[in-house]
C-alpha cells in the first residue's frame, strides 16, 4: 500500500478522536448501552478508513480502504442504529435472534457481492483514481445493487426516526425531548446523504463526509443532554391509565382537565376530546364534592355519596421540578365494598352476641353460682348452730352472708349494665366506654379520667378488639374497686411503635409483684390475659406496695399494618399511603438512583438519602435510621450481600430489599440468609414494583415470582432434615406457648383451616393468622406443615376431627 499526505484527513481523524473520547467517557459513566457504543465504534472505524482512503496514492490502496470502511462497516451502521432505537423504546419483543438476523441479510449479501464484484459489477461498474488534482480522488460508477443498499439504509434511518418519534409521543421514553432530538438529528443525516447523492459529492469537493456528520450529530446530542442515558419507561401511560378500571383524570395547576382515561369517560359520561382544557367545575358541575376537594389542595382522600351510591377519590400532586404542575385524581365506585363491609359488621355483631351469652353464662356460673352454693352451706351450718344455741356465731355468719349477698347483688347489676352497654357500640366504642366510666364513678365514688393524647379513632379498632378491650378495662376497674383502695383511676390510649397501648392506672395501695407468681390475684389477671390473647395482644402489670397499680395492654395496630381500601391498579395501602415511608437508596448507577428516587417519591415514599456502595449504605443507615433500604446487589468496595448482613446485624429493625439484575440461586439464598426482607428484579413492571414495596412496608415479606421457584427448591431440600430434627427432639409446647396458642395449634394439627379455627374459638381469622405466625417464630418452624408435625409429636390433635363437616 502507498500513501501520501492529504490535509483533509484531519477532518476524519479529528471526528474519530472526539467520538473515541465520548465513547470512553460514557462507558466510564455507565450511561451508554452496548448497541450505542457499537454504533459509535463503527463510525470511528468509518472515519479512520476514509482518512486512509483519501491518503491512498494508488487505486488498490484507495479502493481497499473505501470498501472496508464504507461497504463492509458503513452500510451496517443503520442496522445497529435501528436496533439501538428499538431497545431504548422498550420494543424488547423484537429482540429475538431472528429479527436482527433478518435486518443483516441485505448488508451480508452486499459483502458477498463486494468480494465477487469483478465478476458481475453489480455494485461498482468501474472504479478509478483521478490524479489530475492536487490530491488523488477516488471515483466510481455505481451498479444496480449500490442503489438497493443505499435505499435500504435510508429506509432503516427512516425507521429510526419513526420509532423515536412514536415512543416520545406515547410517553414511552424516560426523556421524550431527547427522543425528538435524536429523531431530528437522524433526519438531518438522512437529508445530508440525499444531498450528497444528488450533487454527486460536489458540495464538499467530492469528499464523502457522511461518517463525519453522523459523529457530529452523536456528539452534539450527547452534549445537549449531558450524556444522560435514554431509557424506556417500564410502564407507559397507555399501559397504566387505559388498563385501570378506576376513573383517572389529569388536571393542571389551574384545575383544567388535561387527560382522562376511558374508564373516566364512561364514569362521568364525558368525552376526552370535549373535556380537554375545560376547568373541572365547568366540565362536571354536578360533582360538587370533587370540586370542593380539588379546590382544597391539602385533601388527599375523600369519600362521598351520590344517588344512593358510595364513591372514594384519591388526589395526588404532580410537579415539574420544584414547581407544582397539577393533580392526578382517581375515583372509583365502592358501593359494593360498603355493602359487604356492612354485612361483615352485622355478622360480627351477631357472633359477638353469641360469644357474650356464653361468657355471661360462664361468669354468672363462676360468681353467682359460687355465692348461691356458699349461701346454701351457710344456711345448713346456721341450722346446726341454732340447734346448738350458738346465737352469737349465727349473728356473725349472717353478717358475712349479708356482705356476700350484697356483693353478688352488685355483680348482677354490673352484668345487667354490661349487656346494655354492648348496645352502645352502635354509637361508638369511646362513647360506650365514657358512659360506663360515668356509671362506675357515680356508683363507687372513684374518680375516673380517660386520656387519648394520640387521638386514637374508632376506625383503628375492629369490633372484636373493641369488645375485648371494653371487658378488660371493666375487669381492671373492678379490681381497682375491690382491692386498690384508690380514689382515682386513669384509662389511657396511646400509639407507639406500631402498637396500641391501653393502660388502667390507679393511685391505690398497690401490692407485692411476687404475689403474681404465687397465684394470688391470678383469677382476674387470667381473665384479662385470655381476652388480650384473643385480640393478638399482651398484658403486663406494673405495681409496688404504696405506689398504685398500672395494667398495660398492647395490641398490634392492625389499621397501620393492614390498612384500608386500595385504588385498583395502584395497589396503595391507605394507611401506609398517608404516612411517608423513609427510604435509603443504595446503588452505584447514578441515573438509576435518580429515576428510582423520582418514581418512589411520588408514591408515598420519602427518600432520606442515597449511597454509592455498601460501606456508604452502612454509614447512612447509622446516621439516618431509614425504615427501608433498597440495595443493589453489585456495588464497589462492599456489595449488597455483605452490606445487608452488616446492617441487619447492627440495626435489625431496618427492612432491606435487594434490587438486582441477577437471578442466580446463590445470590438469592445468600441475600435471604443475610436478612433481606425482599429480593426483586429491576425489570419488574412499575405497578408490581410499587405494590410489593407497599406490601413490604406492611410487614409482608416479598419475593419476585421469577425467583420464587429457587426458594421453593431450597426449602424442599431442607424440609426433611428439619422434620427429622423435630421428630428426634423432645417436644413440650406448654413450656413455650400460651394457652390460646396451644388451642390454635391443636386445631391446626387436626387439619382445620384458619377460618374454621377462628369460628371454633370465637376469634377473628386475622388473630388466628397472627398467632400462628407467632407460634412458628417461637418454635423456630418454617411453615404450617412443620407445625402440624410438631403438634402431633407433642400429642396435640393426632387425628382429624372426622365429625366436623369440612
Amino acid at each position: 500500500m502507498h500513501f501520501q499526505y492529504n490535509p483533509h484527513m484531519w477532518v476524519y481523524i479529528g471526528t474519530a478522536t472526539v467520538l473515541l473520547l465520548v465513547v470512553a467517557y460514557t462507558t466510564y459513566r455507565r450511561v451508554a448501552g452496548r448497541l450505542w457504543i457499537a454504533t459509535q465504534a463503527m463510525v470511528i472505524f468509518w472515519c479512520l478508513g476514509y482518512a486512509l482512503q483519501i491518503s491512498g496514492a494508488d487505486i488498490k490502496t484507495a479502493a481497499f480502504w473505501y470498501l472496508a470502511s464504507n461497504d463492509f462497516v458503513g452500510f451496517k451502521v443503520p442496522v445497529i442504529w435501528l436496533l439501538w432505537a428499538l431497545r431504548v423504546a422498550g420494543k424488547k419483543n423484537l429482540f429475538t435472534r431472528r429479527q436482527p438476523s433478518l435486518l443483516l441479510i441485505i448488508p451480508i449479501i452486499t459483502d458477498i457481492l463486494n468480494l465477487t464484484n469483478s465478476y458481475h459489477g453489480l455494485i461498482y461498474r468501474q472504479m478509478w483514481l483521478d490524479m489530475s488534482g492536487e490530491y488523488p480522488l477516488l471515483y466510481f460508477i455505481c451498479g444496480p445493487w449500490y442503489w438497493i443498499i443505499t435505499a435500504y439504509c435510508s429506509i432503516l434511518l427512516l425507521a429510526v426516526i419513526a420509532v423515536q418519534v412514536k415512543a416520545a409521543l406515547n410517553r414511552e421514553l424516560l426523556h421524550p425531548i431527547q427522543g425528538f432530538t435524536i429523531a431530528a438529528t437522524t433526519a438531518a443525516v438522512l437529508i445530508f446523504i440525499f444531498l450528497s447523492i444528488f450533487t454527486q459529492g460536489s458540495m464538499f469537493a467530492y469528499y464523502d463526509l457522511t461518517p463525519v456528520v453522523i459523529g457530529i450529530a452523536a456528539v452534539l446530542t450527547g452534549l445537549a443532554f449531558s450524556f444522560q442515558a435514554q431509557e424506556a419507561v417500564p410502564v407507559p401511560r397507555n399501559a397504566v391509565m387505559e388498563k385501570m378500571t378506576s376513573a383517572v383524570l389529569i388536571l393542571d395547576d389551574h384545575n383544567r382537565i388535561m387527560d382522562l382515561n376511558s374508564a373516566a369517560e364512561a364514569f362521568f359520561g364525558l368525552r376526552s376530546s370535549k373535556a380537554a382544557g375545560l376547568v373541572f367545575e365547568k366540565a362536571l358541575p354536578s360533582w360538587s364534592e370533587l370540586t370542593a376537594a380539588i379546590r382544597d389542595k391539602s385533601v388527599s382522600y375523600c369519600e362521598f355519596s351520590r344517588n344512593g351510591r358510595h364513591y372514594e377519590a384519591y388526589f395526588s400532586g404532580l410537579s415539574d421540578g420544584c414547581k407544582a404542575a397539577g393533580y392526578i385524581v382517581v375515583v372509583q365506585d365502592i358501593t359494593v365494598n360498603k355493602a359487604v363491609e356492612a354485612q361483615v359488621i352485622e355478622q360480627q355483631r351477631a357472633l359477638l352476641v353469641l360469644q357474650e351469652r356464653e361468657r355471661l353464662a360462664r361468669e354468672l356460673h363462676d360468681s353467682l353460682g359460687q355465692v348461691l352454693g356458699y349461701t346454701n352451706i351457710q344456711i345448713q351450718t346456721m341450722r346446726d348452730m341454732l340447734k346448738a344455741g350458738q346465737f352469737e356465731a349465727i349473728g356473725r355468719s349472717l353478717d358475712c352472708l349479708s356482705q356476700v349477698i350484697m356483693e353478688a347483688n352488685t355483680e348482677v347489676r354490673e352484668f345487667i349494665y354490661e349487656v346494655k352497654t354492648t348496645l352502645f357500640f352502635k354509637e361508638g366504642f369511646f362513647a360506650a366506654l365514657q358512659q360506663y366510666l360515668i356509671h362506675f364513678e357515680h356508683n363507687f365514688q372513684i374518680q375516673v379520667d380517660m386520656k387519648n393524647p394520640d387521638n386514637l379513632t374508632e376506625n383503628e379498632l375492629d369490633l372484636p378488639a373493641k369488645v375485648q378491650l371494653f371487658r378488660i378495662i371493666k375487669e381492671a376497674l373492678n379490681n381497682v374497686r375491690k382491692h386498690a383502695q384508690a380514689s382515682k383511676a386513669t384509662v389511657s390510649f396511646e400509639k407507639k411503635d406500631r402498637q396500641i397501648l391501653i393502660s388502667v392506672a390507679d393511685d391505690g395501695v398497690g401490692f407485692d409483684p411476687e404475689k403474681l407468681t404465687t397465684g394470688e390475684f391470678s383469677f382476674g389477671l387470667e381473665v384479662m390475659r385470655e381476652r388480650t390473647q384473643q385480640i393478638s395482644g399482651e398484658i403486663r402489670i406494673n405495681t409496688a406496695l404504696g405506689h398504685g397499680t398500672t395494667v398495660i395492654v398492647s395490641i398490634p395496630d392492625f389499621a397501620d399494618r393492614c390498612g384500608g381500601a386500595e385504588v385498583e391498579g395502584l395497589g396503595v395501602d391507605a394507611a401506609v399511603k398517608h404516612a411517608k415511608i423513609r427510604v435509603l437508596l443504595a446503588d452505584d448507577h447514578v441515573l438509576f438512583i435518580e429515576g428510582l428516587q423520582t418514581l418512589i417519591g411520588s408514591k408515598g415514599f420519602e427518600v432520606v438519602g442515597t449511597a454509592r456502595d455498601g460501606m456508604e449504605a452502612l454509614e447512612k443507615a447509622r446516621l439516618l435510621h431509614p425504615e427501608m433500604i433498597l440495595m443493589d446487589l453489585q456495588m464497589p468496595r462492599c456489595n449488597g450481600l455483605i452490606a445487608t448482613r452488616l446492617i441487619k446485624a447492627e440495626i435489625p429493625e431496618i427492612k432491606i430489599v435487594i434490587l438486582t439484575m441477577s437471578d442466580q440461586e446463590l445470590d438469592l439464598l445468600t441475600a435471604i440468609q443475610n436478612g433481606a426482607s425482599g429480593y426483586l428484579l429491576k425489570g419488574l413492571r412499575t405497578e408490581e414494583f410499587i405494590d410489593q414495596l407497599y406490601s413490604l412496608a406492611s410487614n409482608t415479606a416479598i419475593i419476585s415470582p421469577e425467583l420464587a421457584t429457587h426458594i421453593l427448591d431450597e426449602l424442599i431440600r431442607n424440609e426433611n432434615d428439619i422434620l427429622e430434627e423435630a421428630a428426634s427432639s423432645t417436644v413440650d409446647p406448654e413450656k413455650y406457648l400460651s394457652k390460646r396458642q396451644i388451642e390454635i395449634l391443636t386445631l391446626i394439627a387436626k387439619e382445620y383451616k384458619y377460618k374454621e379455627v377462628a369460628s371454633k374459638l370465637f376469634i377473628s381469622e386475622r388473630t388466628v393468622k397472627y398467632q400462628m405466625a407467632e407460634i412458628l417464630r417461637i418454635l423456630q418452624l418454617q411453615n404450617r406443615r412443620q407445625a402440624i408435625a410438631y403438634a402431633r409429636k407433642a400429642g396435640l390433635g393426632k387425628e382429624p376431627d372426622l365429625g366436623n363437616e369440612r
